[in-house]
């Protein structure tokens, strides 16, 4: 009988998860950044609204561009695991907080700086590592979410320009973005997707805020509509039919993302659930005494550090296979550990939540503390940048073979 499972162990030797002295200065100031963050979310999602004060804070603590190439602007070239590891601690602060950062950068300008030409890289990339433009993902759909191959969008090529038809739903910063990544088949076609770069000032653009959602109001969320959208033939992203391609690759920095921003929504319901069971009083004790408590304390503790070693060694995989593009072999390795951590990760930041709010009884019924928050904000991180059932498909078929398939 053939071994499946990858134990690892070749590979242990060649993980190093020890902080430089240079991530240490660039993660100290994430933190300072955090912290005065932090009143003013708190303020913004009890009102329901976008936290202004974000891209200003970040922008000051040069964040907003900080895994892109010194050569762009602010761009600060930190490597992904520094990326993931300042998107653990952002996670902190809120999924909300992070899933601008995944939208931005992670979906955004990481695509153009893998996929742009020259041009385009130093056109959109500066000002977006400023927060003078933001960006957002177009590739969801009304009617294509699991199934990007599925979608709608279409475009024409007319003269020096595209023209572009069709709709994207549930997009990160999709109402604030003033520069898309949108993704469109040839009109009349189900293959040769393209990828385009798209500004909010093209005619035939337009956007809005998709309100009443269950999580993360301060978060912006939007619908974007094309109508006969005008980009010029030098806003092509990548080779002409390789969209698909494009869009899967900007999906594994998106799903790391996400699992790396779980684990500091796991830290920071664990430090919400220790404070308060060392303080509350019940039946004349401390209710951190209480076995039961201990257990719910216990399992966050025990699933944080798995998560951590599942993202940070998709964090090092996905490095080796930004460094090798060409390494077939490298980049599917990097995808199913990317979508393991990315399973685990948000389960266990959901999990983590429901358990601290179960701890904090009455207290934790409110948006007044933290851990409500949590729960209702991380429901998402399940669904978007692949749902759990996609997820856990595709780890299975990389076990069990290409010809396990459900769909193609």
């Amino acid at each position: 009988m053939k071994t499946v499972v990858d134990t690892g162990f070749a590979n242990l030797s060649q993980m190093n998860f020890d902080i430089s002295d240079e991530q240490k200065l660039i993660l100290d100031e994430v933190d300072r950044a955090c912290r005065e963050l932090r009143p003013f979310e708190d303020e913004a999602y009890l009102a329901g609204k976008f936290n202004q004060n974000l891209v200003p804070i970040f922008k000051k603590a040069q964040l907003l561009g900080l895994p892109i190439s010194r050569q762009y602007g602010e761009g600060q070239g930190a490597d992904v695991l520094t990326y993931a590891l300042a998107l653990e601690r952002i996670g902190q602060e809120g999924t909300g907080v992070r899933t601008f950062l995944s939208g931005h950068i992670s979906l955004g300008q990481f695509t153009i700086q893998r996929w742009g030409n020259e041009d385009q890289k130093k056109r959109y990339l500066p000002p977006a590592t400023t927060g003078e433009k933001i960006m957002c993902f177009g590739l969801t759909e009304p009617t294509a979410g699991s199934d990007p191959a599925s979608l709608r969008t279409s475009f024409e090529e007319r003269g020096n320009y595209y023209s572009l038809n069709g709709s994207k739903a549930w997009i990160s910063n999709g109402s604030i973005a003033d520069v898309t990544v949108v993704f469109a088949y040839p009109k009349g076609k189900h293959e040769g997707m393209c990828a385009f770069i798209v500004e909010k000032g093209f005619e035939g653009y337009t956007s809005q805020q998709q309100k009443h959602k269950l999580g993360m109001p301060t978060s912006d969320t939007g619908s974007i509509f094309l109508d006969n959208c005008r980009v010029p033939k030098e806003n092509l992203l990548g080779p002409p039919g390789k969209g698909l391609g494009i869009a899967y690759s900007g999906l594994m920095s998106g799903r790391l993302s996400v699992a790396a921003g779980c684990l500091g929504v796991v830290e920071d319901c664990i430090n919400e659930a220790v404070n308060y069971a060392g303080q509350r009083v019940q039946h004349g004790k401390q209710i951190g005494k209480h076995q039961l408590v201990q257990r719910h304390i216990g399992i966050m503790a025990t699933n944080l550090e798995a998560a951590k070693n599942l993202v940070y060694k998709a964090a090092l995989l996905k490095q080796r296979s930004d460094d090798q593009p060409e390494n077939k072999d490298l980049r599917e390795q990097a995808d199913l550990m990317i979508a393991k951590a990315k399973y685990f990760a948000s389960n266990a930041s959901f999990d983590a939540a429901d358990r601290t709010v179960q701890i904090l009884g009455a207290s934790g019924y409110s948006f007044e503390t933290r851990a409500p928050r949590h729960l209702v904000d991380t429901r998402v991180c399940r669904i978007y940048e692949g749902t759990d059932e996609i997820i856990v498909q595709k780890i299975a078929v990389g076990l069990l073979g290409p010809g396990f398939e459900a769909y193609r």
